[in-house]
């Protein structure tokens, strides 16, 4: 093996929006940061090895300082950038798994706005997370970045490599980053480097050396260490710690670099060598915390969904041209809007909701002292602030997807035959994707009740429907409707019997501990030994395994509820977790289609044992392959993960395809994105996934943590399931089309307003079957359509407009164009009248 003959150390700070202070103080810290780097690069060296160095471990407080910056500022960042004191890296902050491909986007189309700056952005890097949805890879090799260092946390879970080394990450499309698997970059500071305790700097880099040369898998010549911490204020004192090395040790000299130069390093040395290449999802260890907010997320879910309709109906309108929408007189939550943005307004709000979203989905979920003072006014404050990303998103998210929908259903020409729609008598239903929908949707009739119902709608189209009727009651435990057979049992917590009728195929696993939708309490006893209890939350970790979990189901007495009518049915049925209030499921059937709705509400009080709630989904599928959609593909749950990345649970955007025995189910959710597959398998901490049968646990909260996330578990909510049989395997594209039906659904309402768009808008994509679209206004008046391959294979695709005699659509760019397999294109029309 070569022995190590030189030592790059990498400055940074990790950035954390919030844990040191709160979100509000830190966000604009860190934009101030980039100011105090400009100054303490032109006062410090600027050569040699001990030249002052930086790099910004993410884009966001870049992009902040140059939109406020004045030109001399922005220059003397540009300077030190071309001269290779500084870099600027391409990731917009350390994100979660919970961002959908379209977020990504948003954030690989900011790098652009670096480079209009002049900075050149080569590097994605991020700290403390854990891992990142495999989409990502295609993502970052369109926004021109080919290099990836994680610097991951050892705790609560496994790198997928032994840290540090090299590997090259193969995306689904083929194409390949570098990733630096690092050490954790808060050596930094334990080690004394960011402190410039230069004899405890010397010892511990010393030993981390010599780890390195006794490593057999370690075919570098260079060592990278970071001089970095969570939020740290930048100074030059690493400096002395470079010169007090080399002064000790010449044989091993050390320098300063910035990230970009250290991969040219390492990356130079791992094509000398046979480094590993990996293929798959990098499933976070970490992501268990998205179950510490179960209903923050949801909001957060929910509000992207508002955001994808407010841009799709935005676009609609801007192509067929505006009319006279019906205005409220009050500005209303339930109503319609009082007043129509600019265009201009309209992108500045879109941007907001994306900022906000960014911001709740990047990994900074509570402050330090979370866990060890969970009452103090801080921890209070901070998590405050962060769920105010989601909330903040959510309002203008929903009052843009308001106002887009009224400003589309009254677009386009004026032929005096607007129809007015009583919203007690009619449902408005608008399509924002590429090919016809039929799914169930859900509304509010005069602010009292919800009434549901099956709409089929033309692509970027509407549709009108009317309101149906309340549904009479009775009580029973089985029912016959549709295609399905349904038996509840209270006493075993849910369904125990779902029969689809057509084919004969039951769809529950008798041998499960419960029924399908049944509530669960996963406990850990207070007497049990294992170190969690015993010593510290932080041994919830592979290196304890357990500990040993019991599951306490839900159950009830009462009969179910049934309410019929001659398109749905639903069953309702109530249960009570241990200890906890009473849960109300609802299961709802349609006579027009196939898919289930399963909803629960939960109402469930503050408590901070170590504790868990699931909702089960026992599926009878033998020997089950399971896929799951992440942000920008979809993968075969172990045997497509980086190795050693967490099989014991998943963070999904919104489908899973549990496939077996020449058959499969589609199952999805809307608000709660952690599962469990094939059992319970929390405190596993499995290196291979053990599917006891084809269940889909729902894991809705947890709070089995030590920082960061919240110590206890409350909320109110109620959490949404959609799912189906298949005759036949899903493939892999289909998980990616009812992923984003979840995401994107049917827009509805009850609406009293003028109607001009009925039926198609004059919009259309073809492959429909093979593409997704999303449609967004931009500057200019323009409106972006972006398709993406759902399919490994190449499409040739065509965008159409026959919108009427009124007005035509200029495609800008790209009417026709050729997508690679899981390729993504960007088409732009403009109006034209």
């Amino acid at each position: 093996m070569p022995s190590i003959r030189e030592i790059l150390l990498v400055p940074h700070t990790h950035h954390d929006v919030g844990y040191t202070n709160s979100p509000r103080i830190v966000d604009d810290a860190h934009r101030r940061i980039v100011g105090e780097i400009l100054n303490l690069a032109e006062r410090g060296p600027a050569d040699g090895p001990d030249a002052f160095r930086w790099t910004f471990e993410v884009a966001r407080p870049v992009l902040r300082f140059l939109e406020q910056a004045d030109p001399a500022d922005a220059d003397r960042l540009r300077r030190l950038a071309d001269a290779g004191r500084i870099s600027v890296t391409g990731g917009y902050l350390n994100m979660t798994q919970l961002p959908s491909e379209a977020e990504f986007d948003v954030t690989y189309d900011a790098v652009q706005r670096l480079r209009d700056a002049g900075l050149e952005v080569r590097t994605e890097q991020h700290g403390d997370v854990n891992g990142t949805a495999w989409g990502t890879v295609d993502g970052m090799l369109r926004a021109g970045i080919d290099r990836l260092v994680m610097a991951l946390n050892p705790d609560h879970g496994r790198p997928p490599f032994p840290q540090p080394t090299g590997f090259w990450w193969e995306g689904q499309s083929g194409g390949r980053v570098f990733v630096w698997l690092s050490t954790h970059y808060g050596y930094g500071e334990e080690w004394g480097i960011v402190d410039g305790d230069t004899e405890l700097a010397e010892r511990s880099i010393a030993q981390f050396l010599e780890r390195l040369e006794a490593r057999a898998d370690y075919p570098y010549q260079t060592a990278l260490v970071h001089a970095a911490n969570d939020n740290r204020w930048p100074t030059a004192l690493f400096l002395d710690v470079v010169r007090h090395w080399n002064r000790s040790h010449p044989d091993v000299p050390m320098r300063t670099a910035t990230v970009d130069e250290a991969l040219d390093v390492l990356i130079r040395q791992a094509q000398q060598a046979e480094v590993p290449i990996a293929r798959g999802e990098w499933s976070d260890w970490w992501s268990h915390g998205h179950g510490s907010t179960a209903r923050e997320v949801a909001v957060y879910r929910e509000a992207r969904s508002f955001a994808r309709a407010a841009q799709s109906a935005s676009a609609l309108s801007l192509l067929r041209g505006d009319g006279v929408p019906a205005l409220a007189p009050v500005i209303g939550y339930r109503r319609g809007p009082v007043g129509l943005r600019s265009p201009e307004e309209t992108l500045l709000d879109l941007d907001l909701v994306d900022e906000q979203l960014l911001l709740f989905g990047e990994h900074t979920w509570g402050s330090w002292e979370t866990y060890s003072k969970p009452f103090s006014t801080f921890s209070h404050s901070h998590w405050n602030a962060k769920a105010g990303f989601a909330y903040t998103a959510y309002d203008w998210a929903r009052d843009l997807a308001i106002e887009g929908m009224y400003r589309a259903l009254a677009s386009g020409a004026d032929t005096g035959e607007d129809a007015e729609l009583s919203g007690q008598s009619s449902i408005v239903v608008l399509n924002p994707s590429e090919r016809k929908r039929t799914e169930p949707v859900s509304v509010e009739v005069a602010g009292s009740r919800r009434a549901r119902t099956v709409a089929t709608v033309p692509a970027f189209g509407s549709a009108v429907v009317p309101v149906p009727q309340p549904l009479p009651e009775r009580t029973g435990r089985e029912v016959e409707f549709g295609g399905y057979r349904v038996a509840v049992d209270p006493a075993a917590g849910g369904i125990v019997s779902l029969v689809h009728r057509p084919s004969g195929r039951e769809l529950v696993d008798e041998s499960a501990i419960a029924g399908l939708g049944a509530v669960v309490l996963e406990q850990v006893d207070p007497a049990d030994p294992h170190p969690m209890l015993t010593r510290s939350p932080k041994d919830f970790h592979p290196d304890f395994p357990g500990p040993d979990f019991s599951h306490v189901v839900a159950t009830g007495t009462a009969a179910p509820t049934i309410l019929e009518s001659d398109e749905t049915t639903q069953i309702v049925w109530r249960s009570t977790p241990a200890g906890l209030p009473e849960a109300v499921t609802t299961l709802t059937l349609y006579r027009d289609s196939e898919l289930l709705d399963l909803e629960v509400a939960l109402a469930k009080p503050e408590r901070f044992g170590p504790e868990s709630i699931f909702v089960t989904f026992p599926f009878a599928v033998p020997d089950p392959d399971f896929l799951l959609e992440t942000a920008g593909a979809v993968y075969a749950a172990d045997t497509e993960q980086l190795p050693d990345t967490s099989k014991d649970w998943y963070s999904i955007q919104h489908a899973i395809a549990v496939n077996g025995d020449g058959t499969g189910i589609l199952w999805g959710t809307f608000d709660a994105p952690l599962v469990q597959l094939g059992g319970f398998q929390t405190g596993r901490w499995a290196r291979t996934l053990e599917a006891r049968g084809g269940w889909v646990n729902s894991w809705l909260m947890n709070n089995l943590h030590f920082t960061n996330f919240q110590a206890r578990q409350e909320g109110t909510r109620t959490y949404r399931y959609r799912f189906a049989p298949t005759p036949a395997p899903v493939l892999r594209e289909e998980v990616r089309v009812f992923g984003r039906s979840l995401l994107e659904p049917l827009q509805a309402r009850t609406y009293d307003g003028p109607v001009r768009l009925r039926g198609s808008s004059g919009l259309s994509v073809e492959p429909a079957d093979r593409l997704l679209a999303e449609l967004r206004p931009v500057r200019g008046d323009a409106v972006r359509l972006r398709l993406r391959n759902v399919t490994a294979e190449p499409v040739e695709a065509t965008v159409r407009w026959d919108g009427g005699p009124d007005g035509t659509v200029e495609i800008v760019e790209g009417g026709g164009v050729r997508l690679e397999g899981h390729g993504v294109a960007d088409v732009l029309l403009r109006r034209t009248v």
